[in-house]
């Protein structure tokens, strides 16, 4: 029996500080460009994944030619939960940047949408799981809005926990449990040290995957091969598989691509230049978009094909903060600009009125055009995001078939070759949803 095991594990984390006393918002300098009004369900995948190859572009441009995993589902997931309890200038950039339209009401479709997209992503009836889950841990001093509450367990599941942020180590301990018990125990040591103790808020997501390829590879064909860095050359194991797989042979992008499934209707695919001795991975990139990429992919052709791909164990950490600013994500940073009314309340006492108007986004057809300008003016309640921590594991292995001889002897001469032996883009797409649930960059797989 053969067999192959592609594990990932992904965790976001948003912490939320607090200024002392209350603050009014005030616009950055600057205008915002309006983004479509309406987004239609069929296209809100795009939209999410665009959003994941902007990010990594950004990063890949500062981090040159290092590896870089993200989940660019899970960071559209937590920035989504974070649009939802943003105002005035933090909720213009949300949700410009998520491609989500500026208008209040017509978000709570793509709300909506975006959380099925989501649920449909957790699947246990293959062997091959995907599993998303969030989560928001706020300080038992901070009073979080029953409405918000509500609204995150009913549009992406996520549930709300009161923690004492003071007590430093068991914060610490109770977020590590949570990160364990959604990533299958993988990832147990998220938090190395604890947290600061006059955090307000912790939103957080994670993504687990783990799954078997439709056709496995051969072990007993996995050897050594040098992989072509940028500045050197390292010597990796890569295996290798034989049968008919999607592909794309671009001369117009410059691009050759293949598409490697799971066992589910989960996809990997793996890109690089068509000539890297022209073209490097980063130029590459920069001329692409994932528009372009889905174009490609609904362009390829089943060919027969002998495909070299490395096995790895990675792990990646990073903080966002850099490159969601890059795109436009800049005022939920910033100390006093910073506006989450609708998913803290400043006041001893809730407003009533107020009260009734946060329920009434969540709920009612029958809304005020107006209401965007009245949400912008509720009360400050002064905290701001302090980091966005990314934590990405990756294992790709494979283990030994019984069938080498029947597929050798079908292929032949034949077969065109895909060797992932020098920098390349892979990402992971589910296919009933569309969503990339996790995408990499890599320049080296010994890493």
């Amino acid at each position: 029996m053969s067999l192959e095991i592609k594990t990932i594990f992904n965790l976001s984390l948003i912490c939320l500080f607090a200024l002392c006393g209350q603050v009014r918002t005030e616009d950055l300098n600057g205008t915002t460009t309006v983004t479509p009004e309406s987004i239609d369900k069929d296209d809100l995948a795009n939209v999410i994944n665009n959003v994941g190859y902007k990010i990594m572009t950004n990063m890949m441009s500062a981090e040159i030619d290092k590896n870089i995993i993200i989940s660019p589902v899970g960071i559209a997931g937590l920035l989504a939960m974070t649009l939802l309890g943003t105002v005035g200038k933090s909720y213009d950039e949300l949700a410009e940047t998520l491609g989500f339209s500026q208008d209040i009401i017509m978000n709570r479709q793509h709300h909506e949408n975006f959380g099925n997209l989501l649920k449909s992503l957790n699947s246990n009836d293959t062997t091959t799981k995907t599993m998303y889950a969030d989560a928001l841990f706020i300080d038992s001093k901070s009073k979080l809005r029953e409405a918000f509450r509500t609204y995150l367990k009913t549009v992406y599941e996520g549930e709300a926990r009161t923690v004492d942020f003071s007590d430093r180590d068991t914060v610490k301990m109770e977020i590590n449990e949570w990160v364990s018990n959604h990533t299958n125990g993988k990832i147990s040591d998220f938090l190395k040290e604890p947290l600061r103790g006059d955090t307000k808020t912790v939103l957080m997501s994670a993504l687990y995957f783990s799954g078997k390829w439709k056709s496995p590879f051969f072990q007993e064909y996995t050897m050594k091969f040098p992989f072509k860095k940028s500045n050197g050359v390292v010597l990796t194991d890569l295996m290798m598989n034989m049968g008919h797989f999607d592909s794309i042979y671009s001369v117009e992008d410059d691009v050759h691509m293949v598409a490697i499934p799971y066992n589910d209707g989960t996809t990997l695919y793996a890109l690089k230049p068509r000539k890297p001795h022209k073209q490097n991975l980063t130029e590459l990139m920069n001329n692409l978009n994932y528009t372009k990429i889905d174009n490609l992919i609904n362009k390829m052709q089943s060919r027969k094909l002998i495909i070299r791909f490395p096995k790895m164990d990675l792990n990646f950490s990073a903080n966002l903060e850099d490159p969601l600013k890059a795109l436009g994500i800049q005022s939920i940073f910033i100390p006093g600009k910073a506006n989450f009314a609708l998913m803290i309340d400043s006041t001893n006492a809730l407003n009533k009125t107020e009260n009734e108007l946060i329920a009434r986004i969540n709920y009612s057809k029958d809304l005020d055009l107006n209401l965007k300008n009245i949400i912008d003016d509720l009360p400050n309640p002064g905290v701001y995001v302090d980091s966005i921590l990314h934590d990405v594991r990756i294992t790709i292995d494979e283990y030994g078939t019984e069938a080498v001889a029947a597929t050798l002897g079908i292929l032949g001469r034949s077969a065109e070759m895909f060797y992932a032996d020098s920098p390349f883009y892979m990402f992971i797409r589910n296919d009933k949803t569309k969503l990339v649930t996790f995408s990499a960059v890599i320049f080296d797989p010994t890493c």
